[in-house]
């Protein structure tokens, strides 16, 4: 007499390979929820203005012949002017994750001789980010893509 089906293997194998399909689905959904995107903008035509907008600063630091680089030893961060320019005593700068919104932050750098300023970051970083050093009152900007460690210099752009 043969066993009824329930008491065989093979029923089992064939019957648990879409159930674990099931689940790994629910599983990668409820992943994905956790994980949303930082990236996505909702109104990308308020987000193009603002665009236009910081152009404009870009521009100014041109016309002000502003040539700086970055150098990132440890937790320091020490910005180099070319030019004796007429600057603030203190800048900023914002330091934007190309991925992850939480681990963005602001430090403000301070003037150490004529034209270099050293800022102390809150920890080493790594991996790639968006740099961008302005003045107090935000009348001009730089910016850089990092993509760290580096071991040289990184010049800021317009």
């Amino acid at each position: 007499m043969s066993k009824p089906w329930y008491k065989q293997v093979w029923p089992w194998i064939l019957i648990s390979l879409p159930v674990f399909s099931v689940l790994k689905a629910v599983h990668t959904v409820y992943i994905m929820n956790q994980q949303s995107p930082d990236l996505v903008i909702d109104d990308y035509y308020a987000e193009g203005k603002a665009i236009n907008q910081n152009l404009s600063r870009y521009r100014e630091a041109a016309a002000r012949n502003l040539h700086a680089s970055i150098l990132l030893a440890g937790n320091k961060a020490i910005i180099t002017f070319t030019a004796n320019n007429i600057l603030d005593k203190n800048i900023s700068l914002d330091f934007v994750h190309a991925t992850i919104a939480a681990k963005d932050f602001k430090v403000v750098a301070e003037r150490s001789g004529e034209a270099m300023y050293v800022a102390e970051l809150p920890s080493t970083l790594n991996g790639k980010w968006n740099l961008v050093v302005h003045d107090s009152g935000s009348q001009w900007k730089l910016r850089a893509n990092l993509s760290l460690p580096a071991t040289a210099a990184i010049p800021l752009t317009y």
